[in-house]
């Protein structure tokens, strides 16, 4: 997303407008000319790893990680990224949604360094790093069959579901509760 663009978001829907100042629109063309200018110098054969950054600044950072450095920063670099995501976990604090960007980042960093992970060592590693308040989801999703052959995203979009679902389950308790506090 530009630094400049608002985001406006509807029920779970984002759309992001347009500049309205003239700042704005400048700062937008500079991005959007950074970005293209930098893919432009991606080798074909590598672009697929670059496609889903949205600016230039994180297109850039993995272009000098990907590129950049001797053999042994490289290596060093993949060491990190398989050791964050060995310790890799969801914190009650992150909810679903930041751990699931902050884990798709790092299936990406080590997509670009080489040291990609199959889907199934991914999936189930997710399910294994989410908090304790997922505990019954998680064993219910590891043991559902198919779900090696989910892709991540499908993974996710299914958490989402039962997410809403908890949630629902959550209010429809709460108010239950308070309907019983009345009586007494």
């Amino acid at each position: 997303m530009c630094p400049m663009s608002v985001q406006l978001i509807l029920q779970d829907t984002s759309k992001i407008l347009p500049p309205k100042t003239a700042e704005e629109i400048v700062a937008r063309e500079r991005e959007r000319r950074a970005r293209t200018t930098l893919l432009m110098a991606i080798p074909e054969d590598h672009l697929a790893k670059f496609h889903k950054m949205t600016d230039a600044k994180e297109i850039w950072n993995a272009i000098k990680s990907r590129f950049g450095g001797n053999d042994e920063s490289k290596k060093m670099q993949k060491y990190i990224l398989k050791q964050q995501f060995e310790g890799f976990i969801v914190s009650n604090s992150d909810g679903i949604h930041k751990g699931y960007e902050r884990f798709q980042s790092l299936l990406s960093q080590l997509e670009i360094h080489g040291a990609g992970v199959s889907t199934e060592d991914a999936n189930q590693k997710f399910l294994r790093s989410l908090p304790s308040a997922w505990l019954q989801v998680s064993l219910i999703m590891r043991n559902k069959p198919g779900i090696d052959s989910l892709s991540f995203d499908d993974l996710y979009n299914n958490l989402r579901v039962f997410e809403n679902d908890r949630k629902e389950l959550y209010c429809h308790h709460l108010a239950n509760m308070a309907k019983c506090s009345i009586c007494f």
